[in-house]
Protein backbone atom coordinates (compact mmCIF):
# COMPACT_ATOMS: atom_id res chain seq x y z
CA UNK A 1 0.00 0.00 0.00
CA UNK A 2 2.89 2.48 1.17
CA UNK A 3 4.83 1.95 -1.91
CA UNK A 4 1.46 2.04 -4.56
CA UNK A 5 0.90 5.66 -2.48
CA UNK A 6 4.19 7.04 -2.78
CA UNK A 7 4.49 5.79 -6.45
CA UNK A 8 1.97 7.91 -7.33
CA UNK A 9 4.00 11.04 -6.13
CA UNK A 10 7.19 10.23 -7.68
CA UNK A 11 5.76 8.50 -10.63
CA UNK A 12 5.42 12.43 -12.37
CA UNK A 13 8.84 12.91 -11.84
CA UNK A 14 9.54 9.48 -13.66
CA UNK A 15 11.08 7.63 -10.75
CA UNK A 16 9.34 4.67 -9.15
CA UNK A 17 9.41 4.54 -5.62
CA UNK A 18 12.38 1.92 -5.62
CA UNK A 19 14.80 4.10 -7.02
CA UNK A 20 14.04 6.62 -5.08
CA UNK A 21 17.13 5.70 -2.43
CA UNK A 22 19.60 5.67 -5.45
CA UNK A 23 18.91 8.73 -6.98
CA UNK A 24 18.87 9.89 -2.89
CA UNK A 25 22.08 8.88 -2.51
CA UNK A 26 23.65 9.67 -5.90
CA UNK A 27 22.44 13.21 -5.03
CA UNK A 28 24.24 13.38 -1.61
CA UNK A 29 27.31 11.56 -1.70
CA UNK A 30 28.13 12.88 -5.57
CA UNK A 31 30.47 10.24 -7.77
CA UNK A 32 30.96 6.36 -5.95
CA UNK A 33 31.59 2.90 -6.65
CA UNK A 34 28.52 0.80 -7.33
CA UNK A 35 29.87 -1.41 -4.45
CA UNK A 36 30.09 1.34 -2.35
CA UNK A 37 26.22 2.20 -3.12
CA UNK A 38 24.63 -1.12 -2.63
CA UNK A 39 26.60 -1.82 0.48
CA UNK A 40 25.45 1.83 1.69
CA UNK A 41 21.65 1.20 0.49
CA UNK A 42 22.11 -2.22 2.10
CA UNK A 43 20.77 -4.15 -1.16
CA UNK A 44 22.39 -6.91 -3.12
CA UNK A 45 24.84 -5.85 -5.78
CA UNK A 46 23.01 -7.64 -8.22
CA UNK A 47 19.31 -5.72 -7.16
CA UNK A 48 21.47 -1.93 -7.48
CA UNK A 49 22.91 -3.32 -11.08
CA UNK A 50 19.50 -3.57 -12.10
CA UNK A 51 18.29 -0.11 -10.53
CA UNK A 52 21.11 1.55 -11.75
CA UNK A 53 20.84 -0.19 -15.56
CA UNK A 54 17.33 1.31 -15.24
CA UNK A 55 18.02 4.72 -13.57
CA UNK A 56 20.69 5.21 -16.25
CA UNK A 57 18.13 4.57 -18.92
CA UNK A 58 15.96 7.06 -17.81
CA UNK A 59 18.59 9.60 -17.99
CA UNK A 60 18.99 9.80 -13.94
CA UNK A 61 22.36 8.67 -13.31
CA UNK A 62 25.77 7.69 -15.13
CA UNK A 63 27.56 4.77 -15.26
CA UNK A 64 31.84 4.83 -16.39
CA UNK A 65 34.25 2.55 -16.11
CA UNK A 66 36.51 3.39 -12.90
CA UNK A 67 39.77 4.41 -14.09
CA UNK A 68 41.80 3.17 -11.12
CA UNK A 69 39.67 -0.28 -10.94
CA UNK A 70 38.13 -1.07 -14.19
CA UNK A 71 36.17 -3.98 -12.39
CA UNK A 72 34.04 -1.27 -11.38
CA UNK A 73 31.38 1.34 -12.27
CA UNK A 74 31.64 4.72 -11.18
CA UNK A 75 27.91 6.31 -10.23
CA UNK A 76 27.08 9.69 -10.13
CA UNK A 77 23.49 11.65 -10.93
CA UNK A 78 22.79 13.38 -14.02
CA UNK A 79 21.78 17.01 -14.57
CA UNK A 80 18.46 15.43 -15.06
CA UNK A 81 18.29 14.02 -11.60
CA UNK A 82 19.93 17.09 -10.21
CA UNK A 83 16.74 19.11 -11.58
CA UNK A 84 14.39 16.92 -9.92
CA UNK A 85 16.09 17.02 -6.10
CA UNK A 86 14.31 19.68 -4.70
CA UNK A 87 10.88 19.09 -5.94
CA UNK A 88 12.08 15.13 -4.69
CA UNK A 89 12.66 16.08 -1.44
CA UNK A 90 9.16 18.40 -1.17
CA UNK A 91 7.29 15.42 -1.89
CA UNK A 92 8.48 13.65 0.12
CA UNK A 93 8.47 15.74 3.24
CA UNK A 94 4.46 16.26 2.32
CA UNK A 95 4.47 12.84 1.73
CA UNK A 96 5.50 12.02 5.02
CA UNK A 97 3.52 14.52 6.64
CA UNK A 98 0.11 12.97 5.20
CA UNK A 99 1.28 9.60 6.36
CA UNK A 100 1.51 11.07 10.00
CA UNK A 101 -1.55 13.28 9.75
CA UNK A 102 -3.69 13.21 12.91
CA UNK A 103 -0.09 11.93 15.23
CA UNK A 104 0.42 14.21 17.94
CA UNK A 105 3.94 15.85 17.82
CA UNK A 106 4.53 13.06 21.25
CA UNK A 107 3.32 9.85 19.10
CA UNK A 108 5.67 11.45 15.78
CA UNK A 109 8.73 11.70 18.43
CA UNK A 110 7.72 8.32 19.62
CA UNK A 111 7.36 6.52 16.59
CA UNK A 112 10.37 8.25 15.12
CA UNK A 113 12.32 6.71 17.80
CA UNK A 114 10.75 3.38 17.69
CA UNK A 115 11.46 3.41 14.06
CA UNK A 116 15.68 4.36 14.83
CA UNK A 117 15.58 1.18 17.19
CA UNK A 118 14.45 -0.76 14.50
CA UNK A 119 16.89 0.48 11.61
CA UNK A 120 19.86 -0.26 14.84
CA UNK A 121 18.85 -3.75 15.37
CA UNK A 122 18.52 -3.95 11.42
CA UNK A 123 22.30 -2.46 11.07
CA UNK A 124 23.34 -4.74 13.94
CA UNK A 125 22.00 -7.83 12.30
CA UNK A 126 24.08 -6.83 8.68
CA UNK A 127 27.40 -6.50 10.88
CA UNK A 128 27.01 -9.70 12.59
CA UNK A 129 26.37 -11.40 9.36
CA UNK A 130 22.88 -12.70 10.54
CA UNK A 131 21.96 -11.30 7.11
CA UNK A 132 22.24 -12.30 3.26
CA UNK A 133 23.78 -10.23 0.92
CA UNK A 134 22.85 -12.24 -1.91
Amino acid sequence: MNACLLERKVGRLGLCHGQIPYVLSTLEHGEQTQDALAAQLHVCPAATARALKNLEAAGFVTRAENPENRRQKLVRATPQAEAIADELQTLLVEYNSLLLDGFSEEERTQLMSLLDRTIANAEGMLKDGEACDA
